[in-house]
């Protein structure tokens, strides 16, 4: 409940729009006794807190009807609302929107605009520090955000970042039947990186474009138990090879899965199957870049503890937390158990520098106790 979304359609002289909130972040605002029946309430508090203006002045704001939807265990409630634009239609024009974000300092609203040609694509990510956004007449000026929301979308993901990063636990390693029994140097281990970042790019790249335009439609139910299943094969794969070079493999073929979840983060913000190709590229590179960013976090400090005697301890105690994580996502996906680990999920996700520094911070007590012990006793 901690953003809303707000798609606006651009049609010559008017702005139509709707905008999507949580019931519990409505009560944050107009009190704990708001239901979604309250629509007069509603209606009078997103007229003060929705606007739109040119350098001809403010336009007249008409709010419409209000629908509910069930999601994420909440009631979701959708408002319509439309602008006057007159003749200034077809210029740039101010968006403003501070709906709960007013109250609420955490709170987001994400702007998704569909242009007169049919493209759509996000605008930006209103905040407390930004309320107001500039509309172009043509959605593919937004092509930097698009970039953002791939990246915000992995970096918020814990079971997307997890699989990316128990994949690369073995990259430093030598598989010999069903064991590792040997060390890779340096340059063997980038490649090894190299290769993992490859197939997992290609098989989500193809199932986030054939989603998003709507060549394949997939519930996503059991997409996300197939991710949380994803991230339990790669912990199992860290244990004990399951088939050497395992990791491409698994990299290429749950990356196929990751991907039509990527995707239905496009159809949340209603960009399925109207998102433009650019669009649809910038979103992608904002995931690559991301992955591209744990990649360069991680692995080296992975690296360094795989030159030293505590990687056997590090890899399979972490593979044993990764795959615990893994059974608490399918449990709760399936409908079987609540996940206990959720507030852990939540805390690593929103404190993620804390993780990159504890292992940096591990890797050099690693290597350093182990140039300790390799130092010879002087001979009195």
């Amino acid at each position: 409940m901690d953003f809303s979304k707000v798609r606006l359609v651009l049609q010559g002289g008017t702005v139509k729009g709707t905008t999507e909130i949580a019931v519990p972040a409505l009560q944050q605002v107009l009190g704990a006794d708001f239901t979604a029946a309250d629509h007069d309430v509603l209606a009078s508090y997103l007229r003060e807190h929705i606007a739109a203006s040119a350098d001809a002045g403010a336009w007249p704001l008409t709010i419409g009807a209000m629908t509910t939807r069930e999601a994420d265990g909440m009631t979701w409630v959708t408002t319509a609302f439309a602008f006057d634009a007159g003749s200034a239609g077809a210029a740039d024009f101010l968006f403003e929107y501070d709906a709960v974000i007013e109250a609420v300092a955490k709170h987001e609203a994400q702007v998704v605009v569909t242009d007169g040609s049919g493209d759509t694509v996000v605008r930006g990510v209103l905040t407390d520090m930004i309320p107001a956004v500039t509309i172009h007449p043509q959605a593919e000026t937004g092509l930097g955000d698009m970039v953002g929301q791939g990246f915000r979308h992995v970096q918020d993901g814990a079971d997307h970042l997890l699989f990316l990063m128990t994949l690369l636990i073995p990259a430093p390693l030598i598989a010999v039947g069903r064991r590792w029994a040997g060390r890779r140097a340096l340059r063997g281990s980038l490649w090894a990186v190299l290769r993992v970042a490859t197939a997992f790019t290609i098989g989500h790249s193809l199932t986030l474009i054939a989603a998003a335009m709507q060549w394949v439609e997939v519930a996503s139910g059991p997409i996300e138990v197939l991710i949380a299943i994803s991230v339990g094969v790669a912990a199992v794969h860290v244990i004990r090879p399951l088939v050497r070079g395992g990791e491409d493999v698994i990299a290429a073929g749950f990356g196929l899965v990751h991907g039509l979840a990527f995707a239905g983060i496009l159809a949340e913000l209603g960009l399925d199957g109207s998102a433009s190709w650019p669009a649809l590229l910038s979103f992608n590179l904002g995931i690559e870049l991301a992955q591209l960013t744990v990649i360069a976090l991680v692995f080296p400090s992975l690296y360094a503890i795989s030159t030293t005697r505590w990687y056997t301890a590090v890899r399979v105690v972490g593979a044993a937390c990764v795959l615990v994580a893994a059974i608490g996502w399918a449990l709760d996906r399936l409908g079987v158990h609540a996940n206990p680990l959720a507030p852990v999920e939540d805390a690593a996700v929103t404190h993620s520098w804390v993780v990159v520094v504890a292992l940096a911070a591990l890797a050099v007590v690693a290597v350093g106790r182990e140039r300790v012990a390799a130092e010879p006793v002087p001979v009195s």
